[in-house]
């Protein structure tokens, strides 16, 4: 139906217009959402309590993701402390939540581990959940390549009581077990 007061002849013109519009506004739609920016609802307990911190919570954060750091690009824009969805390692159709701890080259003490560490290898990070004991991550999988990373999570945009709050940064009980190419601890840099 027409927004009233049109003519049929002005209605079609209308309809035709809005199609018109739609679709040339679907395709860019999908290409921002896939390839620049998109939203992401964060289920779980691993990454609380930078992300749902409230596990009595009826609702989940859902938080903006910036999809420009796949490919060449990962290297360059991705940093320790960052947190990204990548796709699980073991299952391609589970995509998981975690914080980048080490890059390449950076040797990390694996949790539970303390006599040994592991050299993140180029092309690749270390992740690990912000609440160890609830995460499936690179301290049972070990090093992750940077091609399964997806996104990275800029702030959360839901609830609205989250808007904003800050989401990089590396904890410091984790800074003590990575080693920034392998030399100085992080905690000492």
């Amino acid at each position: 139906m027409a927004p009233s007061g049109m003519s049929s002849g002005a209605s079609r013109l209308f309809w035709r217009k809005a199609a018109a519009a739609a679709v040339v506004a679907a395709p860019v739609a999908i290409f921002v959402t896939d390839n620049v920016v998109s939203l992401q609802m964060i289920t779980g307990r691993s990454m609380q309590p930078a992300l749902n911190p409230d596990s009595n919570r009826l609702w989940r954060d859902v938080v903006l993701m910036d999809k420009l750091v796949r490919g060449d690009l990962g290297l360059q824009r991705l940093r320790r402390g960052d947190v990204v969805t990548l796709v699980s390692p073991f299952d391609p159709d589970l995509l998981l939540v975690k914080r980048i701890i080490a890059m390449p080259h950076d040797c990390v003490v694996p949790l539970g581990k303390p006599n040994s560490f592991v050299r993140v290898p180029k092309g690749h990070c270390w992740v690990e959940g912000d609440e160890s004991f609830h995460s499936g991550d690179s301290s049972s999988f070990g090093p992750v390549p940077l091609a399964l990373v997806k996104g990275r999570a800029l702030t959360p945009v839901w609830p609205p009581s989250r808007l904003g709050a800050p989401l990089a940064g590396l904890p410091e009980w984790k800074k003590a077990r990575v080693y920034a190419n392998g030399a100085l601890p992080l905690s000492e840099l």
